[in-house]
């Protein structure tokens, strides 16, 4: 009988439980806009998320670059595309149609997504190779989105990580390959590297990362080769400065 009594006490508390619990309430206001690049989740333990973008042109074959900038929306997807603002921060430097142009006109999350993606093409240009141009956007709030998640303290000493603010640093500023040696390929220069891109095909990040040591005496002696040729034919290869360009010494 006491087993039958303790029984139905806990049913009527559990029904009394039920019959004054509240729904839960959803959140109704507006979705907020964000970079996903700043906002995204790491794809392996310890990997930077950065608000920034260093672009080199420096080791590119390449006479231009396409990037992709991806913007997100926090909450529910909706049924109808919705418009958010994308505007250039005045701290800008690099000029849009000679340094830049957008292949993205249309700044919208489409419908029963979260995510779009602005495209633009950055252009290799000859004050690229003294300059570090820099191109800002900034993500403001509009009818569509509100700007809730907008930034973090990442340090003690009160740096902040953007999630409204995205910047793109560009440059042609030559750098010296990683596995660039002297004594076979000689003094470096942007003249002697794009030369033995055009002589040997060879691609400038190889040269940064992966050519070997007999692969770098090759291309020096290789090189070594030409510049004589064009020297006994007349033409005296120079280097920036005027010299003669040469060699390093184990390829002559």
């Amino acid at each position: 009988m006491k087993k039958i009594i303790y029984t139905l006490c806990a049913i009527m508390t559990v029904m009394l439980g039920l019959s004054c619990e509240k729904p839960l309430e959803t959140y109704s206001g507006k979705s907020s806009i964000y970079f996903n690049e700043a906002g995204r989740l790491p794809v392996y333990s310890g990997e930077p998320i950065k608000d920034s973008t260093n672009l080199s042109f420096s080791l590119a074959k390449s006479k231009d670059s396409i990037i992709n900038m991806v913007i997100a929306a926090t909450g529910a997807t909706s049924d109808v595309d919705r418009t958010y603002k994308l505007v250039i921060n005045p701290s800008s430097t690099a000029i849009e149609g000679k340094h830049y142009e957008f292949l993205t006109r249309d700044f919208s999350i489409k419908k029963s997504k979260t995510l779009d993606t602005v495209k633009i093409k950055f252009f290799r240009t000859m004050d690229m190779q003294a300059t570090n141009f820099l191109l800002s956007f900034d993500l403001e709030e509009n009818e569509s989105f509100a700007t809730l998640m907008s930034y973090k303290t990442i340090n003690s000493a009160g740096k902040i990580h953007s999630f409204v603010n995205y910047r793109w640093f560009v440059n042609d500023i030559i750098k010296r390959p990683g596995r660039w040696l002297d004594v076979y390929l000689g003094t470096f220069s942007r003249k002697k590297l794009f030369l033995m891109v055009e002589v040997l095909g060879v691609d400038p990040i190889k040269l940064d990362s992966s050519v070997s040591i007999a692969e770098t005496l090759a291309y020096g002696k290789f090189m070594q080769r030409y510049l004589n040729d064009q020297r006994a034919a007349g033409n005296t290869i120079l280097e920036e400065d005027g010299s003669a360009m040469i060699m390093g010494s184990a390829a002559q």
